[in-house]
C-alpha cells in the first residue's frame, strides 16, 4: 500500500472511532433523559392526584357550608350536589356488583 492509502484509511479509523464514541454518549445521554422523564411523568401524576384532592375537598366544604347557610338556594344545591354524589356511589356499587 501506498503511504496516501494509509494516511486516508488512519482517518477514515480516527473518524470511526469518534463516531462510536458519540454514539455511546448519545446512548447514555438517552437512558438518562428517559430515567428523567419516567420521574418527570411519576411527579406530575402525584401533582394530578393532589390536585383531585384538594378539589374534592373543596368541593365537600362548599356542600358544608350550604347547609349551614339560610339561603335556600344554597341548600337546593348542596342537597343536589349530594343527590349527585350518592347516585355515583351507587353506580360504582352496581358496578363493583357486576364484576363479581
Amino acid at each position: 500500500m501506498d503511504n496516501s492509502t494509509t494516511i486516508v484509511l488512519d482517518k477514515l479509523e480516527n473518524q470511526l472511532y469518534e463516531l462510536v464514541e458519540k454514539m455511546h454518549q448519545l446512548q447514555q445521554s438517552k437512558v438518562a433523559l428517559e430515567t428523567s422523564l419516567l420521574e418527570a411523568q411519576s411527579k406530575l401524576k402525584a401533582k394530578q392526584e393532589d390536585a383531585r384532592e384538594w378539589k374534592e375537598k373543596y368541593e365537600a366544604m362548599k356542600a358544608v357550608q350550604g347547609m349551614k347557610t339560610d339561603n335556600t338556594a344554597a341548600k337546593k344545591r348542596t342537597l343536589h350536589h349530594i343527590d349527585a354524589l350518592i347516585s355515583e356511589v351507587d353506580a360504582c356499587i352496581a358496578q363493583i356488583k357486576l364484576e363479581d
